[in-house]
């Protein structure tokens, strides 16, 4: 019988032996899986193959883009020495080669990079954008060097790269490069 608070959602295990077109047509319907059940216990779920494509082209879809973001988060890693002096001109040329869009002004004017360093503590660098609206950014944190004699020096702690998409929300990181 038909489990009636699933809403139509769920079959039992003789339901679908008799009638299994009916139940992947349901769950094509709903655009949801149908639970079968077993005397009472959760036996399996049924898709249609169109929702099965689906979850298999999701899941390989993010598996490629958790490769290129773990890429990249090495990339950072090698190309920035943490913990090391560097020059703002370094910075940004270092970044702008892994494909971050410069910060630099004008014509070798890097002065907003230590100003907004100086202010919030941290320089974001947006990553060129991406065909699938995933706004991608490396968060560089750090501080002007006072050890230094040059105004356009700086320390770096850490770098952050971070991903803002459709699905997700600001502040969302699971991509980090310490």
């Amino acid at each position: 019988m038909k489990n009636k608070t699933k809403q139509g959602l769920s079959y039992s295990v003789t339901e679908m032996k008799q009638s299994p077109m009916t139940i992947f047509e349901k769950a094509q319907e709903k655009n949801q899986g149908i639970y079968i059940y077993n005397r009472n216990t959760v036996a399996g779920v049924i898709v249609s193959a169109k929702q099965y494509e689906m979850l298999v082209n999701k899941k390989v879809k993010k598996t490629k883009k958790d490769q290129k973001l773990s890429g990249l988060k090495q990339m950072v890693r090698e190309t920035i020495a943490f913990g090391s002096l560097i020059t703002t001109k370094n910075l940004d040329d270092q970044l702008v080669s892994l494909g971050f869009i410069t910060k630099k002004v004008g014509i070798d004017d890097y002065t907003e990079i230590m100003t907004e360093l100086n202010e919030t503590g941290k320089v974001k660098y947006d990553l060129q954008k991406k065909e699938d609206r995933t706004k991608i950014f490396a968060e560089v944190i750090g501080e002007q060097s006072n050890q230094s004699k040059w105004p356009d020096k700086l320390i770096v702690k850490k770098v952050y790269i971070r991903e803002v998409g459709t699905n997700t929300h600001e502040g969302h990181s699971p991509h980090q490069t310490e």
